[in-house]
């Protein structure tokens, strides 16, 4: 990605994201999971499109040192909520031999957004909306 070659709005999007996902990794440390989905969710009126929004968030996770799944899937649901578009994030456990893995994701009506993995199979644990419903 070239980042001088973007658009005005792309390049916003991108500095969004970024300051997003450190919000999120800050926040991880300082905040309740309660307090992280109220804020994460909370509605916006922004005009944004779905598609340009997951790009951004995933555009920059990639890049950004310490960006785990549940970071990336917290920003991601903030910016849809704030552009107008709802989204619902679930947080699930795979065994890995003798422990277990931990793993968030975002979807929209049933379409996987961001947080795709290797076939490993889930077992939901909690999941909560945002948006207009």
């Amino acid at each position: 990605m070239n980042i001088l070659s973007l658009r005005g709005r792309d390049l916003l999007l991108l500095v969004k994201a970024f300051v997003t996902l450190l919000g999120v990794q800050l926040a991880l440390r300082l905040a309740s999971i309660e307090q992280l989905k109220t804020w994460a969710s909370r509605a916006g009126s922004g005009n944004a499109t779905l598609e340009r929004v997951v790009w951004s968030v995933r555009a920059v996770a990639r890049r950004l040192p310490g960006c785990t799944c549940l970071v990336s899937a917290l920003a991601l649901q903030r910016l849809l909520s704030r552009a107008g578009h709802a989204s619902e994030v679930h947080v699930g456990v795979a065994r890995q031999g003798e422990a277990f893995a931990a793993h968030a994701w975002v979807t929209r009506d049933g379409m996987l957004l961001i947080g795709e993995t290797d076939g490993e199979a889930f077992v939901p644990l909690m999941a909560w909306k945002s948006g207009p419903h």
